[in-house]
């Protein structure tokens, strides 16, 4: 029987040291090719296992920047809309301003408007002006009361008054607000200023002529013509011939022409049921229905119709009654 040939075997030898022994130790050729690829395929393992770890930090990674990037998507949004939002705001808010300058320049318009009216009254020295100017300083002042309300606890001297009037104002509308009811209160004001101005620039106040000098007053008196006595229904003002003669108010020109009586005369409606009549005239100027305001030229002195020598009679007729004109006329003097 043969001998079964024996399959070599590889020795190891492992040497400690030089004094001690050597040993050796005897393994298959299974064994040396086996322990390569077993440690080959525990290194590969290692790192599959390393991957795979890596691949599952990777993902978690991902979504965590997923979930963070949406987090800043969604911030992003809301701070774009805010932004947005501001813009707007900023946008009504040049709008309001815009107004706010505009309500200013037309409350200064009308803030000179009744200064000047109030200078050109203020020093009148007739009541009729004093009344004019007072109804004019009473609207201004009630106009600017509005604002000094915002500003009654701050110092005017300096610019913490400013910032008391913002602080009390809560927006652009309220002050808007505010602004429009000082508007209309100046112009209201103003209206009646006005008003009142025109009342009293109708009335015929205005001394007619260049003398001063009266012959002749209102009220019973001893006829010239037939030495009885006789209502005189205005006063006598003795003159020049050609004399200028003037409107003693604003009105209208309700009769120009002559009367054996009258001569030469012109009759002006008022406001209020009031005329005034200019007698004995030299030359007319004006024409009926024309316009005339205090102080115009409207005819020359004369000597016309039943006078005795140059004068003008003046009177004022009240809802068709003479009443005394002296009253109506300033800074009167009788010789």
């Amino acid at each position: 029987m043969a001998q079964r040939k024996r399959k070599p075997k590889w020795s190891l030898l492992l040497i400690r040291d030089a004094e001690r022994r050597v040993k050796q130790f005897k393994v298959s050729g299974r064994t040396v090719v086996f322990l390569p690829v077993a440690a080959a395929v525990a290194v590969a393992s290692s790192f599959a296992f390393l991957q795979l770890k890596s691949v599952g930090r990777i993902h978690a990674l991902e979504d965590r920047l997923g979930s963070s990037a949406l987090k800043h998507r969604n911030e992003l949004a809301v701070k774009t809309a805010e932004i947005r939002s501001l813009e707007q705001e900023i946008r009504d808010l040049d709008g309001q301003n815009e107004l706010f300058r505009s309500r200013m320049d037309e409350i200064s318009e009308l803030e000179a408007k009744l200064r000047q009216f109030i200078g050109n009254h203020a020093d009148g020295t007739s009541d009729e002006s004093r009344n004019v100017a007072e109804v004019a300083a009473t609207a201004y002042s009630a106009a600017m009361g509005t604002a000094s309300v915002a500003v009654s606890d701050a110092s005017s001297s300096d610019i913490v008054s400013i910032a008391a009037m913002e602080s009390n104002i809560a927006d652009f509308s309220e002050l808007s607000r505010m602004l429009d009811d000082m508007a209309i209160s100046m112009a209201e004001g103003l209206r009646k200023a006005e008003l009142k101005r025109a009342e009293i620039e109708s009335l015929p106040s205005e001394w007619p002529t260049v003398s001063r000098r009266l012959t002749s007053g209102f009220g019973y008196r001893s006829d010239p013509f037939t030495g009885r006595s006789a209502f005189h229904a205005g006063v006598d003002i003795t003159g020049e011939m050609g004399d200028p003669v003037y409107a003693a108010g604003d009105g209208q020109v309700k009769e120009a022409g002559f009367n054996r009586t009258r001569g030469n005369y012109i009759i002006i409606t008022h406001r209020d049921g009031l005329e005034s009549w200019y007698m004995h005239l030299k030359v007319i100027e004006v024409k009926p229905n024309q316009r005339v305001s205090r102080g115009d030229l409207i005819a020359e002195m004369g000597n016309s119709g039943r006078s005795t020598g140059p004068h003008l009679h003046f009177q004022v007729v009240a809802n068709e009654e003479p009443v005394n004109p002296l009253p109506y006329l300033r800074k009167v003097k009788e010789d």
